[in-house]
């Protein structure tokens, strides 16, 4: 009993449709699937920034709250420096500020720990985005693993057909 082989035609024309199949795969798909990656990852770049934006917000807060304490310190306040860190820390902490008196001292210092707590917070919310973005980001590798693992196979299972024309002839 001899196996009938198919036409060296068809398996040349399977072996082409193979590797026509493997390129579109590589262009469109894996193309597509690697854009959203990027965008994904300047979506994470941007975060980084805005966490870097905020813990300078913080850190700036701490620097306005020993300004603070060393004006409340002096034994002879002057009304135009009150005034003065009066209007910056109302820009800092958007919200009224109390008179700079010894008795509003904690007050103050209450005013900013919001506003760090409310930058902290943010913070945080950006770091979690982020771990959920590189979460999305792990799976979409996968996928354009396995879509290249599948363009390989389907071009090398081609270029096989399209050399089985070679030995059909023999």
């Amino acid at each position: 009993m001899k196996l009938s082989l198919p036409p060296a035609w068809l398996l040349v024309l399977v072996g082409l449709v193979l590797n026509i199949l493997a390129i579109l795969m590589s262009s469109i798909v894996l193309e597509d699937l690697g854009g959203e990656v990027a965008h994904l990852s300047q979506q994470k770049q941007d975060h980084l920034y805005s966490i870097q934006l905020a813990w300078n917000s913080v850190e700036t807060l701490e620097r306005k709250r020993e300004s603070l304490l060393l004006y409340m310190a002096q034994p002879q306040p002057i009304a135009e420096v009150a005034h003065a860190i009066r209007m910056d820390l109302n820009d800092w902490l958007n919200t009224p500020i109390p008179p700079l008196v010894k008795h509003n001292v904690m007050q103050l210092m209450e005013l900013i720990d919001d506003a760090q707590r409310e930058y902290r917070d943010q913070i945080d919310g950006f770091y979690l985005n982020n771990i959920t973005l590189s979460e999305q980001m792990a799976q979409l590798q996968e996928r354009i693993a396995w879509y290249r693992n599948i363009s390989l196979f389907l071009q090398v299972f081609g270029l096989a057909l399209i050399l089985a024309r070679d030995l059909a002839r023999k």
